[in-house]
């Protein structure tokens, strides 16, 4: 998966604390949060690549709204990092890795959170430094399996010892629900860093990076065939969102192309845009961070946008 990524202040917070967990310096517990689409996968996808880079021992799990039993899916997760890092031997393989395997192989989706916790904690203590990355906590919707892997949770940032950072990325509103619902385990967590909109500047440095992987011609401008008062209007749009941003100019390049345009400028953008509305192309690819019940976690339109049908992008599959 390739990332299309500008730096902004929120990654200065965690390229430190990368940095302190990397060196064993200290151990850390981060939510990272936004609206869908603002960057929060990217930003666990940056982290993971960086770990990676320093060796060190990377777990990454995507929580969606059809995984059974999440901690079987994590405990898989810690299989294939542990057969990535080369610690699968024939003869003597780490003790952690054959009790998660039992999690693993689990057909009930029964367990003892507290033991659960102990054990993930063991693993990442023993593989330091470690890194575990839950992206879209907010897709953990059932209430009873909420509070038995929240407890998981809770047993682990308890159990971490320098060197270990575990982070997990979700809606604002969900982390909100957590804090309200679950405080034992909303008070373990250091630090919470919510993600902002593109500024103009950083959506012009966004869509020139895209743009530059899609080039065949060189010596272009940027952001070509968008001018500069085009890209402040694809951003306004967008309203600093960088999924909506690349959603929205890959619209406006069609009716480009539609139209014969070579250059696309603001009164394009807007022509489109006013098409896009006639036409009924709905934005559903973003869902609100809609404030939680009181009672269940809330739930955005995140599952009926990841079945919707795909359409051909000129940036390529969408995913």
């Amino acid at each position: 998966m390739t990332i299309y990524h500008v730096n902004q202040t929120a990654d200065d917070a965690l390229r430190t604390i990368r940095e302190e967990v990397l060196d064993r310096e200290n151990r850390a517990v981060v939510a990272v949060t936004g609206p869908q689409g603002v960057g929060k996968t990217q930003r666990l996808l940056v982290t993971a690549a960086e770990a990676r880079e320093r060796h060190a021992f990377v777990v990454y799990f995507d929580v969606t709204s059809q995984s059974p039993w999440v901690l079987r899916g994590l405990a898989e997760a810690f299989q294939n990092a542990a057969k990535g890092a080369g610690l699968v031997k024939m003869l003597g393989s780490p003790s952690w890795l054959r009790t998660l395997g039992a999690h693993a192989k689990s057909k009930t989706g029964e367990y003892d959170p507290k033991e659960a916790g102990r054990q993930i904690a063991e693993a990442l203590n023993a593989t330091a430094p470690s890194f575990l990355l839950l992206n879209d906590l907010h897709n953990l919707v059932e209430l009873k399996e909420v509070e038995v892997f929240v407890k998981t949770l809770e047993e682990v940032t308890s159990s971490i010892k320098p060197g270990v950072l575990v982070m997990f990325s979700c809606y604002a509103s969900y982390l909100a629900w957590l804090t309200a619902n679950q405080p034992a385990f909303a008070s373990r967590i250091n630090r919470a860093i919510p993600l902002a909109g593109l500024s103009d500047d950083e959506a012009r440095l966004v869509l020139a990076k895209k743009l530059l992987s899609k080039r065949i011609v060189e010596d272009l401008e940027p952001t070509y065939p968008f001018d500069r008062e085009a890209v402040l209007e694809l951003n306004r749009a967008a309203r600093g969102n960088p999924r909506r941003l690349f959603e929205i100019a890959d619209f406006v390049l069609e009716r480009a192309v539609v139209m014969r345009a070579y250059q696309i400028d603001r009164d394009l953008v807007n022509s489109a845009l006013v098409y896009r509305e006639d036409v009924g192309v709905a934005e559903k690819d973003v869902a609100p961070d809609s404030p939680p019940s009181e009672s269940v976690p809330p739930l955005g339109s995140h599952a009926a946008s990841a079945r919707k049908a795909e359409r051909p992008s000129l940036w390529g599959k969408r995913k």
